[in-house]
Formats: structure tokens, sequence, C-alpha cells
């Protein structure tokens, strides 16, 4: 996996480009263009992708597949999103994260994971000792949903009730990643995902007992590039709940 000292190094790297680009606390300097779907690509983007395949790829057995760089997923791979939560940054928000996972095979569980944002330093690896608590709070439950699903009207502002709460933030890794350090009960995302944006924080939470649902039903295995919504990951005993809440067949 990732030595202290090549991670260490990558950091670095990462934190003197925001450096220089967010300088007196502006984001006039950030270059951004629009990719071929529209969506917004950045000069980070760019570099934390070229930076990890340089650093990491040409060094080991594994295939590099990132949201910048990607063609067919093969195991064993490196699955990268360089920041996600890309128009968060290009708006200078602190709600994005490099999001990158190591995995020898599609299952989760022998996976390593990674998550850093680098406007907070919010960092959690699969490096990072725990325990989990013997004893939880069933109720409320407090869930993490998309920011975008929330502004475009696919929650209500009514659905929140005593027993399940929502807050809106951007960035489905940064989202994970809040939840396997323990910020919020669930995560939960209406619409499809690829495996760049989820594949580190689901082995993280994985890890903590928070595993990944479609529907109900648990998903162990990343075998695919891109995952049907709805997802959403929490404890297997909060499953059926939040299932039978919004009604997921």
């Amino acid at each position: 996996m990732i030595s202290p000292i090549q991670k260490n190094k990558i950091k670095k790297s990462i934190i003197d480009k925001f450096n220089k680009i967010f300088q007196n606390n502006s984001i006039d300097l950030l270059k951004k263009s629009k990719k071929s779907d529209n969506t917004i690509v950045t000069e980070i983007d760019i570099f934390v992708s070229n930076l990890i395949k340089e650093e990491l790829h040409k060094s080991s057995k594994f295939s590099f597949f990132s949201e910048e760089d990607h063609g067919e997923l093969k195991y064993p791979s490196i699955i990268l999103d360089p920041i996600d939560g890309t128009r968060e940054l290009a708006k200078g928000l602190p709600e994005c994260a490099l999001s990158l996972a190591f995995m020898e095979d599609p299952s989760v569980s022998k996976g390593w994971g990674w998550i850093f944002n680098p406007f907070t330093g919010f960092d959690i690896s699969s490096d990072n000792e725990f325990f989990i608590s013997p004893n939880y709070k069933s109720e409320p439950l407090v869930g993490f949903v998309s920011r975008s699903e929330w502004e475009g009207g696919l929650f209500n502002n009514d659905e929140s009730v005593s027993s399940i709460r929502f807050i809106p933030r951007g960035s489905i890794a940064f989202k994970l990643g809040l939840l396997a350090c323990g910020a919020c009960d669930f995560v939960l995302t209406k619409k499809p995902k690829n495996i760049w944006d989820i594949a580190a924080g689901t082995i993280l939470c994985e890890k903590k007992g928070h595993y990944l649902f479609h529907k109900g039903k648990k998903v162990s295995l990343l075998d695919k590039s891109r995952f049907d919504g709805p997802l959403y990951w929490c404890r297997e005993e909060h499953s059926s709940k939040i299932k039978d809440f919004f009604n997921f067949q």
C-alpha cells in the first residue's frame, strides 16, 4: 500500500499546490475548464491524479483507475477521485476531498482507503487505529445527504421527523469519511455513483461497522465502475429502518 514516506510526500505536494492557488484566501488563481460531459475539472484534479499516478502506479502491480484517467476497471486497482466535490472546490467551499483506494480484488473488506480534505486537514485512512464502540444511540438517526440532491428537490424538508434527520453536505467521499469517524449515523444518495466516488469511503466505513446498502441489500463487492442509486451506508441494524422510511423497493 502507501508507505508513510509516500503518503507524507503526496500530502505535502497537494498542500503546497493549494497554498499556491488559494493564497490570500482567494480562488481567483484556480484554473477551471469543462469536460465533454459539461462537468467542471480544475487544475488541482489533474495535478492530484498525475501526482498519485506517478508516485504509486509505476512502482506497483496495481492498475490505475481515476476520474481524470481511466479505461477499463481491472483488479488489483488503485481507484482515485483526485477531488470529489469539484463544484465546491471551484467555489472555495471546504466540502470536498481526495478519495484513494487500493483494492486487490472487488471485496470491500480487503481494501485500503484514504480520504483527505486539504481545506480542513480532515484525514482518515485504514491505517488509523480505532475501537468499535460497544454502544450506540438508536434514534434519532442523523444522516448526511447530498447537497445537490437536497437543493434539487429530491428530499423534502418535511421528511425529517423525530426518528430520522437529514443534513445536506457536499462530496460523497467527504460525507463517508465523516460517517467513518462517527460524525453521523448514515449517508444516503439517491443518484448513481461512480466507483471512484465511493471506493475509499466504503472501505473505511465497513471497517468501522457501517456497510453499503442498495435498496436494503448489503453490497460487499465493488465489481463495476458505476452503481445505481439509491445507495446508503449505515450500521446493519439501521438498514431496514432507512429502507422502510424512504420506501426503497
